[in-house]
């Protein structure tokens, strides 16, 4: 028994003794392991339910926590109340899904979760450095707040687009680490972008397709990866004064964007840390691209007039479109008019074999049950409205023959209405089908006359280089 006892004192002082249960309305107190003077390690945290308390004990001296594993569903600002004098938080694989911040934190690293929201309240923050790479972050507009952040890892989430005005107040930060998301567009909403700390730019494996640095200032960047995106051209790269390494390859350059991208970085004595496997590239190195046909000032007046014959085309069968539509629809109005015009003179239809008498009539020579009272008043017998009829067999059958050959025909009208239905849908899906096809061949011709647009723009561009350099 002592032997057990043991045990579970051990265990409780490493992996941090635990007071209360997990329901809605307990705290989770956790105990630091000892042996550690400045750091509170816990082996195993559980806190699947958000709503419950979680505090440590005999964590008041010391600056770093470690939660090294176990299930937490999510840290919210209730929760970094009680976690105000720690300064390095590392957070374990444990499925966290939302992370709060205190403003005591100076470095966080809490990567290879599941978090998708950030808890930042106002304030002064002291984050320096930031690992949240491998999680499923797609807005980072709460990490905008740290203006004192050093280190930014956001590998392998899921941002798709991304601001460069966010990090315009993190006049220290030197590493940008974004590799491994779905980016396919990277811009600055501000006038003039200065980072003058930065040195490293991590944007390879993304999807992006042209990137625009003139009004960037980088002083003091050294390193710009952009390898694995679909990028054609990069803008602005003259101005990287202290740039050293690059890395191009497993883009989609063209040729001519390519060439004039390898004489700034030659010139600058930037050093191509990367290849393509079997190219042969342009200026002596081994990025490929691809060498397109620019089209002539002729080409491209005869594809406007192949998109301006394609407007008129589109206009005059969606007009033809909607007078078929407004006909069909006004066909099958009708129909459907007749068939209950119909299926009313049926029920109003007569019975002419009834044989019927009053009340009257039908109590003619019957002994009356009761003498009348001379004595009370007598009112005046009020006549009565409706017959009640009083049918023979014969009739009887004959209006059950009519009424199951009404049900016969209401059942076939109610067959060729729903076929009318079932067509009219038909129909409604087909028009809006073949809207949707002229809609989409008009929206390809104006993508495809902007793509050639922007391909004589750079031809006349490349013209003109030609020209100053003879």
């Amino acid at each position: 028994m002592l032997f057990h006892y043991a045990i579970l004192g051990i265990f409780a002082c490493t992996a941090g003794l635990v007071l209360g249960s997990n329901d809605g309305s307990s705290a989770m107190v956790y105990k630091c392991a000892p042996n550690q003077p400045s750091r509170c390690l816990i082996n195993t945290v559980t806190l699947e339910n958000p709503n419950t308390e979680f505090s440590l004990i005999n964590a008041e001296e010391k600056k770093t926590l470690t939660l090294k594993a176990g299930r937490i569903e999510a840290l919210l600002p209730k929760h970094c109340q009680h976690l105000s004098n720690f300064e390095k938080i590392i957070i374990g694989k444990v499925g966290l899904k939302e992370l709060c911040f205190a403003t005591s934190f100076v470095e966080v690293n809490a990567e290879h979760n599941r978090i998708k929201t950030l808890h930042v309240e106002d304030g002064s923050y002291r984050v320096e450095t930031l690992r949240l790479n491998n999680n499923q972050l797609q807005s980072i507009d709460n990490i905008c707040k740290f203006d004192a952040l050093k280190v930014l890892h956001l590998e392998q989430n899921f941002l798709s687009t991304l601001d460069m005005a966010c990090f315009a107040q993190m006049k220290q930060l030197k590493e940008l680490h974004l590799a491994h998301n779905r980016l396919n567009l990277v811009t600055a909403k501000i006038t003039e972008l200065e980072l003058p700390a930065l040195e490293f730019i991590g944007l390879q494996n993304n999807t992006l397709t042209a990137l625009d640095l003139h009004l960037w200032s980088l002083p003091a960047l050294l390193k710009l990866e952009l390898s694995s995106n679909n990028l054609t051209n990069v803008r602005g790269l003259e101005q990287l004064d202290i740039l050293s390494e690059i890395s191009l390859a497993r883009n989609r350059w063209q040729c001519a964007e390519l060439d004039q991208m390898l004489e700034t970085v030659e010139k600058n004595e930037v050093t191509v840390k990367d290849g393509d496997v079997n190219c042969i590239g342009i200026r002596n190195s081994t990025i490929c691209c691809t060498c397109e046909q620019q089209p002539t000032e002729q080409t491209l007046s005869d594809e406007l007039k192949k998109f301006s014959n394609l407007k008129k085309q589109y206009d005059q069968a969606k007009v033809e479109l909607d007078d078929r539509i407004k006909s069909e629809l006004d066909l099958f109005d009708r129909k459907i008019k007749e068939l209950q015009e119909t299926n009313v003179q049926q029920y109003e239809k007569p019975s002419e074999d009834k044989e019927c008498t009053t009340d009257e009539e039908s109590t003619t020579g019957l002994p009356n049950p009761e003498e009348p009272d001379p004595e009370k008043k007598v009112l005046p017998k009020v006549p009565e409205c409706s017959p009640v009829c009083i049918c023979s067999k014969e009739s009887m059958d004959k209006v059950q023959a009519m009424l199951k050959e009404m049900e016969d025909r209401i059942t076939e009208n109610n067959v060729k209405l729903q076929t009318l239905l079932e067509n009219k849908s038909q129909f409604a899906y087909m028009s809006t089908l073949e809207k949707h096809e002229f809609r989409t061949a008009v929206k390809r011709g104006e993508y495809k006359l902007k793509e050639l647009s922007s391909m004589l723009a750079m031809l006349r561009d490349h013209i003109n280089q030609k020209q100053k350099r003879h």
